[in-house]
């Protein structure tokens, strides 16, 4: 596999998510399952990478591209499952913001920024990980109140998301602000 297939697999299975989620009921659990390929896939990126060299500048900007497409796709499938616009708008706003800075701060030569923080890709695939997959125990177990549950776990991973993001942009804030003053 080139490290542009394994990019291509997580994209198709990152954007099928909010499609088959919306169904809702056992159908969560292929979703679940997609976001686990996606997840899969960003961990297997790296090693197959290594082996191809240096990546192109076309790959350079896929990569993050597509991961952000699969961000969004996430997002509007947690909409689908009843989270409040809100959250979803704000998660997605602080996504691109941290993702936005992190990009200026590399273009201004700040080195700094390569640091992780609390609002990382990695949050943000644990977060849709958890709130798809416990949604899909959830629907499993096929009680009653399960349809309210579903939107309540799906609710929660999203508030962890906005959460995290907002924490990982102030830390990522604090760090650009520090190394702009030293220049």
């Amino acid at each position: 596999m080139t490290p542009t297939s394994v990019t291509v697999v997580g994209l198709v299975a990152g954007v099928i998510t909010p499609f088959i989620a919306q169904a809702g009921g056992l159908w969560l659990v292929p979703a679940a399952v997609s976001v686990a390929v996606v997840v899969a896939c960003d961990r297997w990126y790296p090693s197959v990478a290594r082996r191809f060299g240096d990546p192109t500048r076309r790959v350079l900007v896929f990569v993050p591209l597509s991961a952000r497409l699969v961000e969004v796709a996430w997002l509007y499938g947690f909409h689908r499952l009843g989270v409040p616009t809100g959250v979803l708008i704000g998660a997605g706003a602080v996504t691109i913001l941290h993702e936005y800075l992190r990009a200026r701060g590399q273009i201004a030569g700040l080195r700094e920024v390569a640091l992780s923080t609390l609002g990382e890709r990695s949050s943000r695939l644990w977060s849709a990980l958890a709130g798809y997959g416990v949604a899909a125990v959830v629907s499993v177990t096929g009680t009653a109140i399960a349809p309210g549950m579903v939107t309540g776990v799906a609710t929660i991973a999203a508030i962890a998301w906005l959460l995290l993001g907002v924490l990982g942009l102030v830390q990522l804030m604090i760090v650009v602000s520090a190394a702009l003053r030293g220049r």
